[in-house]
């Protein structure tokens, strides 16, 4: 008893101890967890200060950009209003210029007028002088070509100081458009200032956390190195509580190996008396324990060993035989069952795979009876073919008869054709089959070597016609089936024993 109160009491010590690992196990386990987030978050931070930096690089850049561009474009206004100033003085030129020529042409009016009045006043005076008239008048023109030139110079000026206006106007709206994109872009870099404003302070908030994050990191990994100590530590502590455990397991399986066999020789003996006494520890009464009965009990136990002896061999095993052949009997009964259910399935598929087979021939052997006879004509020019069933009850195991009649000859069956015509007949029976569902390739040995060389052609004719969904390799001599070939290959032995192969496409 003691021992096994013992034992009790070390099962429990093992369990507590088994459940503390547990404990212990799930604590470094959340240890680990919490150490992996700390960690994923200190990189995700990592991460974002990158990406925070990429960004305020990229918007610098754009600054850097914008400001060169208004460096640009002031240097560009600077340059329209020098251009400007240019074009006003130029007006102004023109406009003087302008007023010069507007002046000399006055004055030249003028002194056309006065010549023509003296040439007036000249040729009265002067009728004879001609020459005199001439040459004024040639004066006259060019003075006139000269006002021309003038008119036409101040045409240009005009033309000229338009277009200068023009420009003037299409600079001004320019200047006006460029102002309101200067201002539009000092916004936006104010905006742009204001965000990298923004952006420096989120970094600098960014670096203070991962700055607080690196000493949470320190104090979690001292954390950790503590708690990896205290660990190793509550390991040792378990592995020698491990070794007193399984020194008082070995103890525990020695007094276990006792009690069984202190079990087992108790057993043997109550066994001993049951065949012997047929009694067992429970029943033994008061009477058989005293010593003065013991001779009668052992007379008596003698006496009934003899008349079990007299009673003969008795067969103690038959019942567990009828048990189990009466097992194997339903055993055998059920599949049985089985087996007839089965059958019975087999033959009604059987009968519906007759059924369908019954009616797909009978279709099938229709269409080809019909293509026969259309194809022995087509081939023999003539005549008529027909396909019989033996046996129309029993189509499936009936025999097939010919019966052919070619042109000037009276109907018979096939065996009374000649060589032939037999052969003419199966290659018509033959393509009537592959009428139907045309194969993508057949292969022909020598099947047209009976037909006589008219026949030959026909067959090589009629054979081109099924080229389209069928390829055919024909194994032949017959030069007429040959010409109906697109390509030919021979076997020639220019040596003996070495074969070698030709081919020629006769397209």
């Amino acid at each position: 008893m003691e021992e096994l109160l013992g034992i009790q009491e070390l099962e429990k010590d093992i369990k507590k101890l088994n459940k503390k690992i547990e404990e212990l196990e799930e604590e470094k386990q959340e240890y680990e967890k919490s150490n992996e987030d700390v960690i994923e978050e200190v990189i995700g931070l990592e991460h974002i200060m990158q990406d925070t930096e990429i960004v305020y690089a990229t918007e610098k850049q754009k600054v850097v950009a914008v400001e060169d561009n208004i460096t640009r474009l002031e240097n560009k206004l600077a340059s329209l209003r020098k251009e400007q100033t240019e074009i006003e003085e130029a007006k102004k030129e023109s406009l003087n210029l302008k007023a010069e020529l507007e002046k000399e042409i006055a004055e030249l009016e003028k002194e056309v007028e006065s010549l023509s009045l003296e040439i007036k006043a000249f040729s009265e005076n002067n009728k004879d002088d001609q020459k005199y008239i001439d040459d004024l008048n040639f004066d006259i023109t060019n003075l006139k070509i000269s006002v021309s030139s003038f008119d036409e110079s101040s045409t240009s000026i005009d033309e000229l100081v338009q277009r200068i206006e023009q420009d003037i106007q299409n600079n001004k709206s320019s200047i006006e458009n460029k102002t309101l994109l200067r201002e539009k872009i000092l916004e936006d870099n104010k905006m742009l200032e204001e965000q990298i404003v923004s952006f420096n302070e989120q970094i600098e908030q960014m670096k203070q956390d991962v700055a607080t994050s690196g000493d949470k990191v320190d104090s979690l990994k001292q954390e950790r190195v503590t708690k990896n100590e205290e660990l190793t530590k509550t390991e040792e502590e378990i592995t020698t509580q491990f070794g007193i455990i399984e020194n008082l397991k070995a103890q525990i399986t020695k007094q276990e190996v006792k009690k069984s066999k202190i079990e087992y020789e108790l057993e043997q003996i109550i066994n001993k008396m049951w065949e012997d006494y047929e009694i067992t520890p429970n029943n033994v009464s008061d009477e058989y324990k005293k010593p003065e009965n013991i001779n009668e009990t052992t007379k008596k136990v003698k006496h009934l060993r003899d008349q079990i002896k007299a009673l003969g061999s008795i067969n103690i095993d038959s019942i567990e035989e009828y048990k189990q052949t009466k097992e194997r009997y339903d055993f055998m009964c059920e599949q049985r069952l089985d087996l007839e259910d089965s059958s019975a399935k087999l033959k009604k598929v059987i009968q519906d795979m007759t059924k369908i087979m019954k009616e797909q021939f009978e279709k099938q052997f229709k269409v080809i009876n019909k293509n026969f006879g259309e194809v022995f004509k087509e081939l023999f020019g003539g005549g008529k073919a027909e396909l019989k069933l033996t046996d129309e009850e029993n189509i499936l195991e009936c025999g097939i008869e010919i019966e052919a009649q070619p042109p000037g000859k009276k109907l018979q069956n096939m065996n009374l054709l000649s060589g032939g015509e037999k052969a003419f007949t199966a290659i018509a029976l033959l393509f009537a089959i592959l009428k139907i569902n045309p194969a993508p390739f057949c292969v022909l040995d020598e099947i047209e070597a009976a037909l006589d060389d008219v026949n030959v052609y026909r067959f090589a004719d009629y054979l081109k016609k099924f080229t389209k969904n069928t390829q055919f390799l024909v194994i032949t001599h017959r030069k007429g089936t040959m010409e109906a070939a697109d390509t030919v290959y021979g076997i020639t032995m220019e040596e003996n024993g070495i074969s070698k192969l030709l081919s020629m496409k006769l397209k």
